[in-house]
């Protein structure tokens, strides 16, 4: 057996650890929660956090998703202290760029009896598969070790004469693949239920299990933190750590994330990829605290969580092993407290930086970085009006454009206005009275004007108010009223009604 495993690091070794994407695609919430967890156990322990590229897999790999993976992890604030972009002293962090020396360890591991030769093509694999099949009645194959037992010199020859092979790991017989996962406990494998599975292709690159172990051993990783669907990948890099006589790291497998409806997370349930969110509005420190809720939990109450506290209370046996439920609600409240939390300065400056892509113009031009000083005053009033009720700041942008563009009218809300035509026209006309004659145009001397609407109808104010919003912001929800009008201004507040007036007409 392999040197006894590691226990969770309390003495003076330096805790390792690493997150290994293979570049398929965007970088998505149960990804972006194992690198967390792993970047999290790294802070609490002052260890290094490792970033590794898996890209081996020729038919899946993607060059653009690399960067858009670091970018991603960037912005949510995880760095790394090593990795392909900063380098380190167990380089290259590209698993393309270490194809030597796989074939070194898979030479070794030739050498010590420990992995053999297989000039089995695919088309023979396959007849041996059928043969088997037919003969057995049953779907389960393994390997026959036909190359295995190949003389020295018919492998000599073989390799002289450039027949294509793989390499296969010897699995030893009747061996107990034992180990203790944080979260799952004690679990042990028979060798019997593993066969003499390839770890160098045909084409020369490494199988996603020999790279990972023997990057792991030679990177130094003490603890391998990663989804519960590797948890099967486990015994077979066992194995390989035991074929180079190596200490094992200590194994931490994730609970799955599924959807509130217990099936599996998709984009139905509101996972998408990280870009995606940023895209959407939400904040990296609210997206940060709810991948830690992920299957972890500190007690039964806390919610809200700084990245310190997140650092100084995680821990690995606080790990859940039942499934994680991911709610998006759950997420969008969070990310609505943080914004509520947030200085309106800061606030301001990313508003600010989302109304200049929005593509709005005001008198003809276009909102940019270069003339958004025109519009700063009215987004710095408009923060306070919206900052208690956004969630997003995609949603906090679109309420902010509408101040700057034309007017858009909901349809639906327009036809139940005209329901009662004669009672909005009569709101309407009294509103525009008061208004053309006001001196004092804030939300206080609004609000006075309008209210007295009310009185003279008799009527709850509720119901002018909804007319009068009809007419300046053409929904049935908008932004406290009063404020909304003041930040307008007199001269788009009047022409509003007037024209809300010819289209009741």
């Amino acid at each position: 057996m392999a040197k006894n495993s590691k226990t969770i690091i309390s003495g003076p070794e330096a805790v390792r650890v690493r997150f290994a994407p293979s570049p398929t695609g965007y970088l998505h919430i149960g990804s972006a929660r194992t690198a967390f967890f792993n970047w999290l156990f790294a802070k609490k322990t002052k260890g290094k956090f490792i970033l590794r590229i898996e890209d081996t897999d020729m038919s899946r790999h993607m060059e653009e998703p690399i960067d858009l993976i670091m970018d991603s992890l960037k912005w949510l604030g995880i760095n790394w202290d090593e990795g392909p972009d900063t380098g380190g002293n167990f380089g290259p962090y590209r698993q393309s760029q270490r194809k030597d020396i796989y074939s070194s360890y898979a030479g070794k591991m030739i050498a010590d009896g420990n992995a053999y030769y297989c000039f089995c093509s695919q088309e023979k694999l396959a007849e041996k598969r059928q043969s088997f099949i037919e003969g057995r009645g049953s779907d389960y194959y393994e390997y026959d070790r036909e190359c295995y037992y190949l003389a020295k010199d018919k492998i000599e020859q073989n390799l002289k004469e450039g027949i294509p092979y793989t390499v296969r790991l010897l699995v030893p017989d009747d061996y107990d693949i034992a180990f203790t996962d944080t979260v799952y406990g004690p679990i042990s494998v028979n060798s019997g239920t593993q066969e003499d599975f390839i770890i160098i292709r045909s084409n020369g690159l490494p199988t996603y299990n020999f790279s990972a172990a023997v990057d792991d051993i030679l990177m130094e990783i003490t603890h391998v933190i990663r989804g519960e669907d590797h948890l099967s990948n486990t015994p077979k890099q066992i194995l390989i750590y035991k074929a180079l006589d190596e200490e094992l790291p200590v194994f931490t497998h994730l609970p799955m994330i599924h959807g509130a409806d217990g099936q599996k997370l998709s984009k139905r349930h509101g996972s998408i990829s990280i870009e995606a969110y940023r895209d959407e509005g939400f904040l990296p420190e609210a997206l940060r605290n709810y991948l830690a809720l992920l299957g972890w939990a500190f007690d039964e109450k806390t919610t809200v969580f700084s990245s310190n506290d997140l650092i100084n209370k995680f821990s690995l046996k606080d790990i859940n092993k039942k499934p994680a439920k991911f709610d998006y609600e759950k997420l969008l409240w969070l990310n609505g407290y943080y914004i509520r939390q947030m200085p309106e300065k800061e606030l301001e400056k990313l508003l600010a930086k989302r109304v200049t892509s929005a593509d709005i113009s005001i008198k003809g031009k276009n909102i940019t970085d270069k003339n958004i000083a025109a519009v700063l005053p009215a987004i710095k009033k408009i923060i306070p009006l919206i900052k208690e009720r956004v969630k997003t700041l995609k949603e906090a942008r679109d309420i902010t454009v509408k101040f700057f563009e034309d007017i858009n009218y909901e349809n639906d809300f327009i036809e139940y206005i005209k329901s009662n035509k004669e009672r909005a026209l009569g709101i309407t006309e009294d509103a525009l009275s008061l208004l053309k004659n006001i001196d004092d145009f804030s939300h206080q001397g609004i609000e006075a004007a309008l209210r007295s609407i009310s009185e003279k109808r008799n009527i709850g104010f509720r119901k002018v108010a909804e007319i009068i919003r009809a007419a300046i912001w053409g929904a049935r929800v908008s932004p406290p009223m009063f404020g909304t009008m003041e930040i307008l201004g007199k001269d788009t507040c009047i022409a509003r009604l007037d024209s809300f007036m010819d289209m009741l007409s």
